[in-house]
């Protein structure tokens, strides 16, 4: 029973009993996949997956990756296996790095891979270029080398908070594994990753995720595999995480995403296991009363439209007003892949939420599945596909001010509210009061005066800055803009100082920044500050 759209890499070998699929085929799902940028000095590494193997055994010959840049082929190389590999495995998996040296070296910018699988299956061969789906168009992976870093202010680092990995399975998809995201996640200038996998997918048996298994295997392989990770990564972090399905007040299903979590929370309303079983085993309320001291917990994309089909045949709501409010939640994951209507409703809601003297943050991530470059997502069971690019591993991005790239830190972070959400520039505020007393993003600082310390930094890939606006909000009386900036003596770059302020009530103050003309995948640029608190 699975009526609702999927953003995780396609599993096409499930048919429900008594249909017929179009698109299964006697083959494993072969994809290639990878990021959608490249930080200048990293090599760019190129996923290969091949699924369902066990079942469908192939033998692999070589891989050809082709390189064109403005239409230009500038590199084609063919990677041989001798011997050839036998795949027979349920999963198997390899990066290959693609070095930017020779005359690679001095290319930026947006440029095409195609991927060449080239396999051998009953004693015949088959190239597969991109992936095996049926009916898909299987176009080019697409990737933008950028001449610079990602925008760098001291003590802050970057991270996509949303994402699902091969914990997530079932009948019709799967993510990609943990162990790929350190490498692809640096070579985009990533430092962490949540790891938030479905509660109803986590409760499965290892070998069949048509059964659940009391014992949780899928569930311990998960928090093992992180802690191992994490041990090993010196420069990278892993959040463990669940993205549970739980009762919001209208008795409706609704996503809360844990971060820090070791004890399992079961969530199966909207899982769609089982017909006509959509009521979850936790209330919001019980979850928060119920879970670990440092674990911090947020709504998932709470704001984003449900179906009818979905809230008639699984229970599927968004957030209500009064779930948000409630006082263990640390705040709302409103920018999920991009600013869609929904975003634009949950910043709404937000400083409606603030102006009520609610202390909850924003938060970005993009509830990827695999998915660095694109996806490929089934549509209607058994019948079609559906292709897109949006949504993608990283692109929006949740920038963190941690003392360190550690686990146990970054999520203190989040749930502080040190965080700005953005889709590439890098803005943050401070506020000096007369007490004296200097607070940063997500804390609350005592004075009667205050001035704003504004530090910004954008590259080309992400735009100048075209404006920056600060928001004064006083409680219970709504906000306006304390001043704006439209004017830049170096628009890549801002370090700025307001004059003195009055804070007479309890209020807050936060920025948005906007940049435009990027030579990036997306056009314009933008980030949003958690608020900094004032009270007389």
């Amino acid at each position: 029973m699975f009526l609702f759209p999927f953003f995780l890499y396609a599993e096409t070998h499930y048919r429900f009993k008594y249909f017929f699929s179009l698109y299964k085929n006697s083959e494993p799902e072969i994809i290639a996949d990878a990021p959608h940028r490249l930080d200048p000095d990293k090599p760019y590494p190129i996923l290969i997956l091949i699924k369902d193997a066990d079942k469908y055994p192939v033998d692999l010959v070589s891989i050809t990756i082709t390189v064109t840049h403005n239409a230009r082929k500038e590199y084609s190389h063919t990677f041989e296996f001798s011997p050839i590999l036998k795949i027979n495995t349920h999963l198997w998996w390899k990066i290959l790095d693609l070095n930017f040296t020779g005359n690679l070296a001095s290319l930026f910018g947006m440029m095409n891979v195609d991927v060449e699988i080239t396999t051998k299956q009953n004693g015949k061969i088959k190239i597969t270029r991109n992936n095996n789906h049926r009916f898909t168009s299987k176009p080019p992976l697409k990737f933008y080398r950028s001449k610079t870093h990602l925008p760098s202010i001291n003590g802050w680092i970057f991270g996509d908070t949303h994402t699902h990995s091969t914990y997530t399975e079932d009948q019709v998809e799967f993510g990609s594994p943990i162990a790929v995201a350190p490498h692809l996640c640096r070579s985009m200038g990533l430092s962490f990753v949540g790891v938030t996998d479905h509660s109803y997918d986590l409760d499965d048996s290892v070998d069949n995720y048509l059964l659940n298994d009391p014992n949780l295997p899928k569930w311990k392989a998960y928090q093992l595999e992180v802690d191992l990770l994490n041990a090993q990564e010196k420069d990278f972090a892993v959040l463990r995480g669940e993205e549970v399905s739980c009762t919001n007040s209208e008795n409706n299903n609704v996503h809360f995403l844990l971060f820090g979590n070791r004890r399992f929370f079961h969530g199966s309303g909207d899982g769609a296991e089982k017909w006509f079983k959509t009521d979850s085993e936790f209330t919001i309320q019980e979850i928060i009363a119920q879970k670990e001291k440092n674990v911090v917990v947020y709504a998932a994309h709470p704001t984003e439209e449900v179906s009818f089909i979905q809230r008639l045949l699984l229970k599927r709501d968004e957030w209500s007003v009064t779930d948000m409010v409630d006082k263990g939640l640390a705040g709302i994951q409103i920018l999920n892949g991009g600013r869609t209507d929904g975003f634009y409703r949950g910043m709404d809601i937000w400083k409606w939420m603030l102006n009520r003297g609610e202390k909850k943050f924003l938060l970005a991530g993009n509830d990827a599945h695999g998915n660095f470059n694109r996806y490929v997502q089934i549509n209607i069971p058994m019948v079609t596909f559906r292709e897109n690019e949006d949504q993608l591993f990283g692109k929006m991005k949740t920038a963190v001010l941690s003392p360190s790239i550690s686990e146990a830190d970054i999520i203190e972070a989040i749930g502080k509210g040190r965080t700005v959400v953005t889709n590439g520039p890098l803005l943050t505020i401070e506020l000096e009061t007369d007490s004296p007393d200097v607070g940063k993003v997500g804390e609350t600082v005592k004075g009667k005066k205050f001035v704003v310390k504004l530090h910004g930094e954008t590259t080309d890939e992400f735009g100048k800055f075209s404006f920056i606006k600060i928001y004064f909000g006083i409680i219970g009386k709504g906000e306006r803009i304390l001043f704006e900036i439209r004017q830049f003596r170096n628009p890549h770059s801002i370090h700025q100082i307001s004059d003195w302020h009055q804070a007479e009530f309890f209020s807050y103050i936060r920025a948005e920044a906007y940049t435009q003309h990027a030579h990036g995948i997306d056009r314009d640029g933008f980030c949003y500050t958690n608020p900094i608190w004032i009270q007389p």
